[in-house]
């Protein structure tokens, strides 16, 4: 077994969650997704103090959706104490590879110039899908006409601190992965992480700057880890159970209960980034 990996494992991160019955709410949505079930549980949780009876709610929910919990991870010495009289397992995820550094500028950009010709920069277009949940914000698909006015209130940004977190990816290292992210894997990086291969869901990818993956993205992902909510997440197919930018987070809408995504010889690229407390997502290349 691999560091940090949980055999047939599948995370939940619950670290926005702020009382516990968000934690019940987001958890039950989850579980029901058909990916989840029969698969050993890691609960991430924020530093939210949950008693011993409340936990037991957990664990049996989790156990009436045809999962088993297999650890948690928190914050809360309440809830640490709570989880050791129920005998369950505290840990943390420890598969962290930092980011390594490029050696030479051109290095960096031979790199860059390689995504640039794969994802591009053309004029999306996009539709609209909202949550009816008021804690939880969900991806929003709007049309073309709107994602345009979008970005143009974002280059009428000009202060000197938002030019810097917009510019703070370009100036991290990047971590280059080339295989695919399993179920239960969780990868985490100071930098940008491109992944040439799928995340399954139930895997974990966070990033201290953007994430890139040349592939299906099906798991968690959250970029801005240190709260840069100017980040963006590129996939050539997005289909997260989870993704957060920054501090704006969103899960799959209850409509899109799609596990697997058919692979296709032919797809177009997408990018999300978050305005305005909600995550956009848009088609970076238009089909015709």
């Amino acid at each position: 077994m691999d560091k940090g990996y949980v055999e047939n494992g599948f995370i939940v991160d619950l670290t926005h969650a702020k009382k516990t019955s968000e934690i019940i709410y987001e958890l039950s949505r989850i579980l029901d997704m058909q990916e989840s079930k029969g698969k050993q549980i890691c609960l991430k949780l924020g530093n939210i103090d949950l008693s011993k009876n409340e936990l037991i709610s957990i664990k049996t929910l989790i156990n009436l959706m045809e999962s088993t919990l297999e650890f948690i991870s928190t914050g809360s010495v309440v809830t640490v104490e709570a989880a050791n009289e129920l005998d369950i397992k505290i840990s943390e995820f420890t598969n962290e590879i930092s980011a390594p550094v490029f050696k030479t500028e051109e290095q960096k950009s031979e790199v860059e110039g390689a995504l640039d010709n794969i994802f591009g920069t053309i004029e999306p277009e996009t539709t609209e899908t909202k949550s009816e949940q008021e804690d939880v914000v969900n991806v929003v698909k709007e049309s073309e006409d709107i994602i345009k006015n979008i970005e143009k209130e974002l280059e009428e940004e000009d202060s000197e601190e938002i030019r810097e977190l917009k510019s703070k990816s370009e100036t991290l290292p990047t971590l280059y992965i080339r295989r695919n992210i399993r179920s239960g894997q969780s990868i985490s990086s100071d930098g940008n992480i491109v992944i040439i291969g799928d995340v399954n869901p139930g895997a974990e990818i966070i990033a201290k700057g953007d994430i890139t993956v040349w592939g299906i993205l099906g798991g968690i992902a959250h970029s801005g880890s240190d709260g840069n909510s100017y980040t963006t997440i590129r996939a050539l197919k997005l289909n997260p159970v989870q993704i957060r930018i920054g501090d704006v987070f969103a899960r799959r809408p209850d409509t899109v209960n799609i596990p697997y995504v058919q692979k296709d010889s032919y797809y177009i690229p997408e990018t999300a980034f978050a305005h305005k407390g909600s995550i956009i997502i848009k088609k970076l290349h238009d089909e015709n």
